[in-house]
C-alpha cells in the first residue's frame, strides 16, 4: 500500500527511480524502498527485481515493513517476527534475531487471502512468507526480517482500516524501522564478508545473469557463514553451467541447516 510507504518516503527524503519499472521504487544514497503490491506473487516478484537492479550490494539488509492483523493487540503497536508460517503450503521460517530487537516479537502467518476469523495468537498477514522465502535467495538470513504494525483485530476489523490511520501509525513507528536498520547495519558488519577472490573465480568458470550473479554472492556468503572458515572446493560441484552450480551450492546449504 502506498500509505504504508509514504511516511518513510518523506522522512528519509527518498526519490522514485525515474526509469520505468514494474514496482514502484524509491531510493537515497543507503535505502531502497519499495512498493510490492498485495499477495505473495506480487511480493517475490518485487524481491527479486529489485535486487537485480543493485546487483553491486552485497549482503543487503531487506526488510518486509508493513500492516498485519492480530486477534486481540492494539492498532499501531509494532512487532517483529519470530517465526513465518506460509498457511498455503505450512513451510516454516525462523528469523535469527542475532540482535537486540527494537521491539516485542510474535509470530505470523501469511494467508492467501484476508481472513476476519482472527483465530489464533499469529499476525496475520499476506506477503511476508514469500518475501522471506526469496529474499533468503539473496542474503544472510540474519539480516532478513518483517517488521509488522497491527491494523486490524477482532474489535476492529479489516473493513475499518483507511489510509490516514495507516500512514499515522506508520509514522509513528518510524523510530522502531530506523532502529531495526541501525541494528542490522551494525551486525552486517561483524559478518564475514564476501570471498571477493572466491566469487570472481566462480564468476569466471561460468555465464551468470545479473540475477544470479546476486543469487552466487548471497550463496557464497550464507555458505561462509554456515561453514566456519571451512575451505570452499568448487570442483566437488561436478557443475556444467551456472544453474547447475547454484543448485549444487543451495543444497550443500540446505543440509547445514536445521528445518523444523
Amino acid at each position: 500500500m502506498n500509505c504504508e510507504a509514504k511516511p518513510l518516503i518523506q522522512a528519509w527524503r527518498l526519490k522514485k527511480l525515474p526509469q520505468k519499472h514494474p514496482f514502484a521504487i524509491y531510493r537515497n544514497a543507503d535505502i531502497v524502498v519499495v512498493i510490492s503490491g498485495v499477495g505473495k506473487i506480487a511480493m517475490a516478484g518485487a524481491v527479486a527485481y529489485t535486487l537485480a537492479q543493485f546487483p553491486e550490494v552485497a549482503q543487503p539488509i531487506l526488510l518486509n515493513f508493513g500492516i498485519a492483523g492480530h486477534r486481540h493487540q492494539a492498532l499501531g503497536s509494532c512487532f517483529l517476527a519470530d517465526k513465518i508460517t506460509d498457511a498455503e503450503t505450512q513451510r516454516r521460517f525462523y528469523p535469527q534475531l542475532a540482535f537486540d530487537a527494537p521491539c516485542p516479537t510474535l509470530p505470523l502467518i501469511t494467508l492467501s487471502r484476508a481472513d476476519t476469523e482472527y483465530n489464533d495468537e499469529n499476525l496475520r498477514d499476506m506477503e511476508a512468507a514469500a518475501f522471506y522465502e526469496i529474499a533468503v535467495k539473496f542474503s544472510s538470513s540474519e539480516l532478513i526480517h518483517c517488521l509488522k504494525v497491527v491494523s486490524d483485530n477482532a474489535e476492529s476489523a479489516l473493513e475499518n482500516i483507511n489510509e490516514e490511520s495507516v500512514a499515522a501509525w506508520v509514522q509513528t513507528r518510524l523510530a522502531s524501522v530506523e532502529a531495526m536498520i541501525s541494528a542490522l547495519t551494525k551486525l552486517r558488519g561483524v559478518l564475514p564478508a564476501t570471498g571477493t577472490e572466491l566469487y570472481k573465480q566462480v564468476l569466471g568458470q561460468f555465464h551468470f545473469t545479473a540475477t544470479n550473479a546476486v543469487k552466487l554472492q548471497a550463496l557464497l556468503n550464507r555458505w561462509q557463514v554456515l561453514s566456519a572458515g571451512a575451505v570452499f572446493n568448487l570442483g566437488e560441484a561436478n557443475a556444467g553451467s551456472a544453474t547447475e552450480l547454484l543448485a549444487w551450492l543451495e543444497s550443500q546449504i540446505e543440509k547445514k541447516q536445521f528445518y523444523l
